[in-house]
């Protein structure tokens, strides 16, 4: 008949997350709509979800009908809203990444399943082996693609001519310089120092050839390995030195951050000294806390009955990790007591050092601030401050968009300034680069960690910061606060307000999957108007992936112009580019030409969803059955 005598229609319901189903509280939802009438899915308990591609992901189908058209029509943009913020299912916890990992402090061996050494060696039989798609650190070397702008006049890197009359003659050690540590090296040695490497025990192959653009082919003094204390060290170091006088230790990663105060301590050097254990993450929150500073509730120690009863009054979602400096953080971010014990347990059963701990803390809710600062005998200059972007995506909470450089004269800047150059006086930090993680709490700001180090990420913000400041970066103020009191002097407190320029980092985030088959966006991010730099570990071959977590974005982009509006103008491209998926042209996958039945399902090969058990939902209404 025309017009039919009911409204309805059929809904195959769309993933956007992934995961394990623990639990499906959106099919009793669906149950309870008013036009409901029909349900069938193969997913429960135990199931592993996928983002829906095709008709073999879809996970339900849901026959809607009702007499009035408007009912269904409501019906039916509920279920729609439901998938978009994933509200059929409940997963199983996993690990979520707190903070952006840096090349700082993560390589490749612990980001990364380990890969096949040989095709003949893939999963499966006859398969060729395929790149999965992760983020890059630079120390991947011919696996990272890396483009900067050079033809710009404030692109021109500032070479400064040497400090003293006796640069010549004289050498600094920098501990561990690798990512950033690296920029500073080179800055040091545009200044015709010589420049002694000091690999401490806490760095590896992998960190050690990890250089930025443009520092790749820096050749050191000589290259020293820490020694069984420091007083050995110390002399390998005068030894390597030779005739050359020994004028400042630099740190150059965080893994080199306690070995940098034992051996300028020890030359009687500028230092923060070695009194205070202020890198141990559970330290700095008692130290922060003594002081009447806003600190992160907490309990930790080498025994699980240490934080016990932490974990049993404190409210979920608990933050546990290891207290010290491990390459990768080990954080997880847990929700519920059995889950914080087994991290615990795990994390003590991994660490051998005779100070490690383990560190139970509160989750803090806020928007996560970087706070850049260098130090010079207890004046400290504020550099930089920024902000990350994270917002949920793909069906995860955490993902990162980028990180904006905020205003020092805002609310916000002046308080996370003035609360990070406190927390410097409390935990000793009178020399040095540093930056500080703060999350922005309701009530105030609050430390999430101090890392007595410079700002990681190879240093590609330095171009930025250099035009939104008007010359400097948290780079060249390092290097003065040890070899140039001078113009150490001539550094603002804290940035320009309002900034010279307008720009921000732009991380990358992929809305779809598929083998690469080509890269079109790549020439055109590196058109744009305010391009600086760009860095991908994605190549023709690879296999991408909806981005999740800071390891699957797909690159990052450093955006810079003298115009507000262009930069805002290039923003809202890249954001469009992604939505489209036009940074990337896929190999052509199988394309499902018709929605398979429970029939088909069983005969066709490679499709674990046959085997699944079937549950079906019906309605009781007597409506149904006309």
């Amino acid at each position: 008949p025309s017009p039919f005598k009911a409204a309805g229609q059929e809904c195959c319901l769309v993933s956007y997350s992934k995961g394990t189903v623990k639990s499906t509280p959106g099919y009793e939802v669906i149950r309870r709509l008013p036009s409901f009438v029909y349900l069938e899915t193969r997913t429960g308990p135990g199931t592993e979800v996928e983002y829906t591609t095709d008709l073999f992901t879809d996970i339900g189908s849901v026959i809607l009908l009702h007499e009035d058209p408007e009912v269904v029509k409501k019906d039916i943009a509920f279920i729609r809203y439901m998938e978009e913020i994933n509200g059929f299912f409940i997963y199983e916890t996993k690990q979520e990444i707190l903070k952006r990992p840096r090349g700082d402090n993560i390589t490749l061996s612990s980001a990364l399943p380990p890969r096949p050494s040989s095709p003949s060696k893939s999963p499966g039989v006859g398969k060729k082996f395929i790149p999965i798609h992760r983020r890059v650190f630079s120390s991947d070397g011919p696996m990272l693609f890396r483009h900067q702008s050079l033809d710009r006049p404030e692109m021109r890197p500032l070479v400064k001519k040497m400090t003293t009359i006796d640069a010549s003659k004289e050498v600094v050690i920098i501990v561990d310089p690798h990512s950033t540590g690296c920029c500073i090296a080179k800055e040091v040695m545009a200044r015709t120092y010589r420049v002694i490497a000091v690999w401490s025990k806490g760095s590896n192959s992998e960190m050690r050839q990890q250089a930025p653009l443009g520092c790749s082919d820096l050749k050191y003094f000589s290259e020293i390995e820490e020694k069984e204390n420091v007083l050995e060290t110390a002399a390998a170091i005068q030894k390597a030195a030779n005739l050359f006088r020994v004028v400042a230790c630099i740190c150059g990663g965080e893994s080199g951050s306690e070995l940098t105060d034992a051996i300028s301590e020890k030359l009687g050097l500028r230092t923060n000294g070695t009194n205070l254990k202020r890198l141990n993450k559970k330290r700095q929150q008692d130290l922060v806390a003594a002081k009447g500073l806003r600190a992160t509730r907490q309990a930790g120690g080498k025994n699980f009955s240490d934080v016990e009863t932490f974990l049993q009054t404190e409210a979920y979602p608990i933050v546990v990790k290891p207290t010290g400096y491990s390459g990768y953080d080990g954080a997880k971010l847990c929700h519920n007591f059995d889950e914080a014990k087994e991290h615990f347990v795990f994390l003590m059963s991994v660490q051998s050092g005779e100070d490690d701990e383990v560190v139970c803390q509160e989750f803090l809710r806020g928007r996560e601030y970087l706070v850049d600062n260098v130090s010079r005998d207890g004046e400290h200059k504020t550099t930089m401050v920024w902000v990350h972007d994270k917002r949920p995506a793909n069906g995860s909470n955490f993902v990162y968009f980028g990180l904006l450089p905020v205003d020092s004269s805002s609310i916000e800047g002046s308080l996370v300034i003035s609360y990070a150059r406190a927390v410097l006086d409390t935990l000793g930090v009178r020399n040095g680069p540093s930056h500080a993680s703060v999350m922005m709490t309701d009530s105030g700001p609050c430390l999430v960690e101090m890392a007595c180090n410079a700002h990681g990420g190879d240093g590609t913000w330095q171009p930025l910061v250099r035009a939104l400041n008007g010359g400097y970066s948290q780079i060249n103020a390092t290097v003065d606060a040890y070899l140039d009191r001078q113009a150490f002097s001539l550094i603002p407190s804290k940035m320009p307000s309002p900034f010279k320029a307008a720009g921000q980092e732009v991380i990358l985030v992929s809305y779809s999957r598929g083998q690469v088959k080509s890269t079109p966006g790549f020439d055109i991010i590196k058109s744009l108007r305010s391009f600086v730099y760009f860095e991908t570990g994605v190549q023709v071959g690879s296999e991408v992936d909806y981005t999740v977590d800071p390891f699957t974005s797909i690159g990052s982009v450093i955006l810079m112009h003298e115009d507000k509006a262009v930069l805002q103008e290039d923003l809202v491209r890249l954001r469009q580019m992604e939505k489209e998926n036009a940074i990337f042209v896929y190999e052509k996958g199988v394309d499902i030409m018709r929605s398979p039945s429970t029939g088909d399902l069983s005969s066709l090969s490679g499709f674990a969803i046959g085997d699944r058990p079937k549950t079906v939902f019906t309605s009781s209404r007597a409506s149904v059955y006309w």
